[in-house]
């Protein structure tokens, strides 16, 4: 699968910048890949390139090869268990997504929180409406971060019995953050079955952007905290992050757990690839790494340009 990543291209490619070898690779890839027509469609949109299949050399004045045969990919092989079938585009909405997008999608994945833990997305109800308008159930996700604020207050004495902080105590234990974790998902479960949003997959967003202990052993029982109450409602957890940020939260050797109908589970991974492109995103699918130990990667979010709506493929 080497040869496939080397056209992760930008969205400004053209077919003039492309070789006869790397067109026949990109649409071997397609190919190998078994992605819908809708979907080769608009790779060869964004590549400028016909999505005619390619067979044979193509020779010069000479009569021999322009480049030299290129060997089809080995055939991808979607994760088993996930909840979005192979090579299907989706949207996903967050609290201030100041739009929908017009397009046809397959999934939508939608917030519950409002950015942060504890904090509610006021257009819920709305998001989730539309997302109805995919051709697959809709799934949400929700923010996550340690126990900091004043959220605190109420929300890290159960469901464990935690020890009592001492005078010059200032940052939160592990056995808080488990409590905060456990405390952050129950809260935004029942928000969304206030408003009547149902998913058995939930994702958990683990970004810098919000607040985390120096501890990353505070920041793993905060993550555990929160799956292990999914769990106990019949709901699988994922996890949405960047390598570089899950290593510097939970640390690069934590592996969350969760059970689901008594049968242990792995925990898939969602990863965002930036402003990039579909060809990029199927490349992350078909080659890239979990940033979790034994979690498959089921989705790769991209960007088209700096204002779109994020877009996801699914591996």
């Amino acid at each position: 699968m080497l040869i496939v990543a080397c056209f992760a291209l930008p969205s400004s490619a053209s077919a003039s910048t492309l070789s006869s070898g790397q067109v026949r690779a990109i649409v071997g890839l397609l190919e190998a890949f078994n992605v819908s027509q809708s979907v080769v469609d608009r790779v060869t949109l964004v590549l400028g390139v016909s999505s005619s299949p390619i067979s044979g050399s193509q020779t010069g004045a000479s009569g021999l090869p322009l480049d030299p045969p290129v060997q089809p990919p080995v055939p991808h092989v979607p994760p088993v268990g996930s909840v979005y079938p192979s090579s299907n585009v989706g949207f996903d909405l967050s609290y201030n997504a100041l739009s929908y997008p017009s397009e046809r999608f397959s999934f939508g994945i939608i917030g519950i929180s409002g950015g942060k833990a504890f904090v509610h997305n006021s257009r819920l109800a709305s998001e989730y409406s539309w997302t109805q308008f995919g051709t697959i159930a809709p799934t949400v996700y929700m923010n996550l971060n340690a126990p900091y604020g004043s959220t605190v207050a109420g929300n890290i004495t159960a469901p464990k019995s935690c020890p009592a902080r001492t005078a010059t105590t200032t940052e939160p234990t592990a056995c808080e953050g488990y409590n905060y974790g456990y405390n952050a998902a129950k809260d935004a479960y029942t928000y969304a079955q206030s408003a009547r949003v149902s998913s058995k997959l939930w994702w958990i967003d683990i970004e810098e952007a919000n607040s985390w202990s120096p501890d990353t052993a505070v920041n793993d029982a905060t993550i555990q905290g929160a799956i292990d109450y999914l769990n106990t409602r019949g709901v699988r957890a994922g996890i949405y992050s960047v390598p570089r940020m899950w290593n510097d939260i939970a640390g690069s050797d934590f592996v969350p757990t969760q059970t689901i109908g008594g049968q242990a589970v792995s925990i898939p991974t969602w990863m965002p690839i930036g402003i990039s492109n579909l060809v990029s995103a199927i490349n992350t699918c078909a080659t890239g790494t979990s940033f979790i130990a034994g979690g498959p990667i089921w989705i790769v979010q991209y960007v088209a340009n700096s204002t779109a709506v994020d877009q996801n493929v699914a591996c």
